[in-house]
């Protein structure tokens, strides 16, 4: 069975490469919208987890989680969303739906003290259309700039958790960031022909990496944990290619060179968490990621720090039985989520919230589930010419649990 489920993984590995897309149109600034991190259990909790503990479970939000996994269990994790989104500026509104698979992994444990879980997730998304209207300089007349832009960053993460202490522990992701993001910009002038076309486009290879502590302990029925996330700024690799082609789509100029200008800053991830062990978890988290001071060619916007707070509960009203109603064995999740983003366009700063709320299924015999949620969110405004998206995030979840490693007996 084991071979079978890492089959499995492989195979949806292959198709998330593929799965990612935004149609954010401030996705057009540095690396792209930036995913929420999170699988199945946490992500009905407004994104809260950095102190929440893998057990029959996996939590991305912090590497050192991963020390709870049963080392009799191997645990996969995949994911797909559908968003049904609208955006509207001032005048204008536009509505649609994307959707894609969201998240592969696979989670296991090497011993009492190390355990460990590698996967594919996004890392960041690249998607929009955008139109801008200038004024040649010297004159009165003006042209047209048409943006359009697709890509995105993925992940493929290898963690390793080590117990250092009974109650703490501490973790490394060591990530291989992969993707192209592109940017084609058509200059239009009295017609609706392009009278120069623009290609960016920078193909990613490079290695990034982040780090988690967990510490927890019980007193009396309630158990108590903390944790912390940290990785500091990094540059990520690429090869930068630029074409611009004339309105016969002849190359009139090209440039092809490795560089390290896209910049992911220092982030910071602090979160708590109080509960009862198999009947509810509270669980608050900050995230702080340093913007300011970070410059991206060809933006002259300018990016400030990033600040995210989240809360969410997983509880079960009633005391799992055998012979309960289906719904009364089921886990269920709240959550809330208020951010700041790094832009700052004018004198506004981009900024979103939401709400969310699901489930977790049991599955029959097993202590593999399946996991529902929806979230309710906005982002931007309408205020200074901008744009505000309004979303409905479906997501479905799957957490599939084996047992593996057990010795065979001889008698």
């Amino acid at each position: 069975m084991a071979k079978k489920i890492l089959a499995i993984t492989l195979f949806l590995y292959g198709l998330a490469v593929q799965a990612q897309n935004t149609i954010s149109p401030y996705s057009i600034f540095g690396v792209g919208e930036i995913q929420n991190k999170g699988f199945g259990a946490t992500q009905n909790l407004g994104g809260a987890g950095i102190a929440y503990q893998s057990g029959n479970k996996l939590n991305s939000l912090n590497p050192a989680s991963y020390i709870g996994i049963d080392s009799s269990r191997i645990i996969v994790e995949f994911g797909i969303e559908g968003k049904n989104y609208q955006l509207e500026t001032s005048d204008i509104t536009q509505k649609g739906y994307t959707g894609n698979i969201k998240y592969v992994a696979l989670g296991f444990r090497y011993n009492s003290w190390l355990a460990g879980s590698f996967g594919m997730v996004p890392f960041s998304s690249v998607g929009y259309s955008v139109a801008t209207q200038n004024y040649v300089e010297g004159v009165d007349s003006k042209y047209t700039s048409l943006y359009k832009g697709s890509g995105g960053i993925s992940q493929f993460y290898y963690s390793n958790a080590i117990k250092i202490f009974k109650n703490l522990s501490v973790g490394v992701n060591a990530s291989f960031m992969f993707g192209s993001l592109v940017q084609e910009e058509n200059i239009v002038e009295d017609t609706y022909v392009p009278a120069i076309i623009i290609k960016r486009q920078d193909y990613l290879k490079s290695l990034y990496f982040d780090y988690g502590m967990r510490y927890s302990f019980a007193a009396g029925n309630t158990n108590f944990s903390a944790g912390l996330t940290y990785s500091n700024k990094q540059n990520l690799r690429s090869r930068h290619i630029l074409a611009v082609y004339n309105e016969s789509l002849s190359v009139i100029r090209g440039e092809e060179y490795n560089t390290d200008y896209l910049t992911v800053p220092a982030i910071f991830g602090a979160g708590i968490g109080i509960g009862k062990k198999g009947r509810y978890e509270i669980l608050m988290d900050y995230n702080f990621q340093e913007w300011s001071g970070v410059e991206y060619p060809n933006q002259s916007q300018d990016f400030v720090d990033s600040h995210s707070f989240s809360m969410g509960s997983a509880f079960k009203p009633w005391q799992p039985r055998v012979t309960n109603s289906f719904y009364k064995n089921w886990e269920y999740r709240l959550g809330v989520n208020y951010k700041t983003s790094y832009l700052k366009l004018g004198s506004e700063v981009i900024k979103g919230g939401s709400v969310s709320f699901g489930a977790a299924i049991p599955l029959p015999g097993k202590l593999s589930e399946v996991n529902w949620g929806f979230e309710l969110g906005t982002n931007g405004t309408k205020s200074n010419h901008l744009i505000r998206e309004k979303y409905v995030l479906f997501q479905l979840g799957f957490n599939l649990n084996e047992v593996a490693f057990l010795k065979r007996q001889i008698y």
